[in-house]
């Protein structure tokens, strides 16, 4: 990571104290004998040149008052009251340069923070354009059941409206891959771990159990802690079916979503197509299979091939809300 090596070593130093060990500014003035403002001055000069060495935080600085800047930092170093990281997600809900800077900054900042950096809150565009689709496949499914009771009928309107709002579906359903993609269980096999209980049979793939039921929510998908990938993600779940959307990731047609716990505790959701246009890679799928509500997160891998026996590295994941 150039941005933080360059850093002078005493900013270095305030933010692996920060960062790593879970300090106040309090603690380290206490330290190192320094006052209070000191060493917020150390810190937030760090992250203040951060953010002008990440592209994605170019210009982005230049929108935001000193004050503003100043404050968006004191979150990302954790260093709010409870009102204080209240207000400031606010803002960042409202600010695209306030969005920008902060991941700019967050990008440079989780080889070193790792899981301790804030969630920074989504574009609401791009929460609204996924829960529009969403609700676009439920009142195309209404429609659908006052004329068929054909399932895949019903399916196949639901993928209609959601590709005429510029979803890309996954190309496969739930429940694991059919065909080459995936060799046929064997018969007498022990029984499959937590995440792919129910996973098989017209039950389970068909997502109406009660135990299938998952919370609507949004879910930030993030690269792994350590890498050095800008690509972000956003997934949404509504009524028990999924859409995201994904950007930043380099061309590939071996993109696969996967409900995951483990390697081998992962359900697979399906390949998704990459948009060489808008350099997107984006889908949606009807219904999730009622084994959903076990596994602990979702994810994107860059497979090795169509037909891989097993799931390739992590490229996106983010963690799965369950029911209170």
């Amino acid at each position: 990571m150039p941005g933080f090596d360059a850093l002078a070593p005493d900013q270095k130093a305030v933010l692996q104290l920060l960062l790593k060990q879970g300090k106040s500014y309090d603690d380290i003035a206490g330290l190192l004998r320094l006052d209070r403002e000191s060493v917020r001055e150390r810190a937030l000069d760090a992250l203040d040149a951060l953010g002008q060495d990440g592209t994605d935080g170019l210009g982005a600085a230049d929108e935001l008052s000193p004050e503003r800047q100043d404050e968006v930092a004191d979150h990302l170093l954790l260093q709010q009251t409870a009102s204080e990281r209240a207000a400031t997600r606010e803002f960042l809900e409202t600010s695209p340069p306030g969005r920008a800077w902060a991941r700019a900054v967050a990008a440079e900042l989780r080889p070193t923070a790792g899981d301790a950096l804030p969630d920074i809150p989504s574009e609401p565009a791009e929460v609204a354009e996924a829960f529009d689709a969403l609700d676009e496949r439920t009142a195309a499914r209404e429609r659908q059941e006052k004329s068929s009771k054909l399932g895949g009928a019903l399916i196949l309107a639901a993928v209609g409206a959601l590709v005429a709002l510029g979803l890309v579906v996954l190309l496969r359903g739930i429940g694991g891959l059919s065909g080459e993609d995936e060799p046929a269980p064997r018969a007498e096999q022990p029984a499959p771990p937590a995440c792919v209980q129910g996973a098989a049979g017209a039950t389970a793939a068909t997502g109406t159990t009660g135990a299938g039921t998952l919370p609507q929510q949004q879910i930030n998908l993030e690269p792994l802690v350590g890498s050095k990938s800008k690509a972000l993600a956003i997934a949404v779940i509504a009524d028990n079916g999924l859409a995201f959307q994904a950007e930043k990731l380099p061309r590939s047609d071996l993109y696969k979503v996967w409900l995951w716990d483990s390697a081998q505790e992962a359900i697979p959701l399906g390949f998704a197509e990459y948009d060489p246009k808008t350099k997107r890679l984006a889908g949606a799928l009807e219904q999730l299979p009622a084994a959903a509500a076990n596994c602990a997160s979702l994810v994107i891998t860059r497979e090795r091939s169509r037909q891989s026996p097993t799931p390739g590295p992590i490229v996106l994941g983010g963690p799965i809300k369950k029911q209170q």
